[in-house]
C-alpha cells in the first residue's frame, strides 16, 4: 500500500511536469519562428554580399571564387552554411574570415 502511494505521488508530480512542458510549447514555437526568420534575414544580407564579390561588374572574379559558391552560392546554401555554424557543424571562424574579405559590414 505504501509503494502504489508513493508511486501516485510520482506520478502527480510527472503529470505537473508534464503540464509545465505542454504550456511551454506555443513559446517554443514562437521561438522557432524568430530564429528561423533571423536565419532567413542574414541569409539574403550575406548572399547578396558574397554574390556581389564573386561576380565583380569590371574586374576579374576573385581566386577563392568556388569556395565562395560552396558556402555562400545561393540562399539555401547560406541558409544551410549558418545553420551549421551555430549548431557546430562548421567552425564560424572559417565562415566569419571569408566573409571578412567582402567587406567589414558582413564580417560583423
Amino acid at each position: 500500500v505504501m509503494r502504489l502511494l508513493k508511486a501516485l505521488r510520482f506520478m502527480s508530480d510527472l503529470r505537473v511536469m508534464a503540464m509545465m512542458i505542454a504550456h511551454s510549447m506555443l513559446s517554443l514555437f514562437w521561438l522557432f519562428l524568430i530564429v528561423c526568420a533571423l536565419l532567413y534575414i542574414t541569409s539574403i544580407i550575406l548572399t547578396q554580399g558574397a554574390t556581389d564579390y564573386r561576380f565583380p561588374e569590371h574586374t576579374e572574379p576573385p581566386e577563392d571564387f568556388e569556395r565562395f559558391g560552396e558556402y555562400f552560392g545561393s540562399l539555401f546554401t547560406t541558409m544551410y552554411s549558418l545553420f551549421m555554424s551555430f549548431t557546430g557543424g562548421i567552425n564560424w571562424g572559417e565562415l566569419a574570415k571569408m566573409m571578412s574579405s567582402v567587406g567589414g559590414l558582413y564580417f560583423v
